[in-house]
């Protein structure tokens, strides 16, 4: 059993126990849809090319989570998710044509966040924000075959492992009385390169919605 399934089965183990806990714990489950971009040297990574354009993409994210209340509207929480960070590079070819090449990386990640709720009349505000951290599942350089492209130089150094820091807001999307649904914003960024050579970063960015099961 390698570590990826131990974790998954311990954080199912306490999503599960949640359910006995009223009023300190509760689990849940959320997917996200994420901006997704490298920042840095990103230009060294992919190299020289006239007319180049590096941007971001689309990445998501999916997971399962634990959370447990503290007093002072405090809350702490951690989550095991999948990942998939990267960026796109296009620019204009030899031949005038427009070509690409898209780095999809693809994480097994657990951030550990200490939150804040801010009590309004209708909802509920939640700021949480932790570091996060990655192991890489796999990655992959999607290119233009037509164009018999090399590809990036460099495409298979990327560290084993991103630290990141994230953050986010969130808040239901009914009033107080139904708190399951929630919806939010969230940005991380890593803390360290996650490539051996170059000095790039994660950048990502985007919007979700999770399901708490007892709320």
């Amino acid at each position: 059993m390698n570590i990826n399934t131990s974790l998954f089965i311990l954080c199912c183990f306490a999503v599960q126990q949640s359910f006995a806990q009223d009023n300190v714990f509760s689990g849940g489950a959320f997917f996200n849809v994420n901006g997704i971009e490298f920042e840095g040297d990103e230009a060294k990574f992919w190299g020289d090319s006239e007319n180049k354009n590096i941007e971001g993409t689309v990445g998501m994210s999916a997971g399962l989570f634990v959370k447990r209340e503290l007093p002072g509207n405090l809350s702490a929480s951690m989550e095991l998710r999948y990942i998939r960070k990267g960026s796109i590079y296009g620019f204009v070819s030899e031949y005038g044509t427009h070509a690409f090449e898209t780095m999809c990386l693809d994480y097994a990640e657990i951030p550990v966040m200490v939150g804040y709720t801010i009590d309004s009349r209708k909802r509920n505000y939640t700021l949480e924000s932790g570091p996060a951290f990655a192991t890489l599942i796999s990655s992959n350089l999607d290119y233009n075959h037509r164009l018999n492209l090399r590809g990036a130089e460099g495409a298979n150094d990327f560290r084993k492992f991103d630290l990141s820091w994230i953050a986010t807001f969130k808040f239901p999307v009914l009033i107080k009385r139904s708190n399951h649904f929630m919806v939010g914003l969230r940005v991380s960024h890593s803390i360290i390169p996650m490539h051996r050579y170059y000095r790039i970063y994660n950048f990502d960015y985007g919007a979700g919605i999770e399901y708490v099961f007892n709320h």
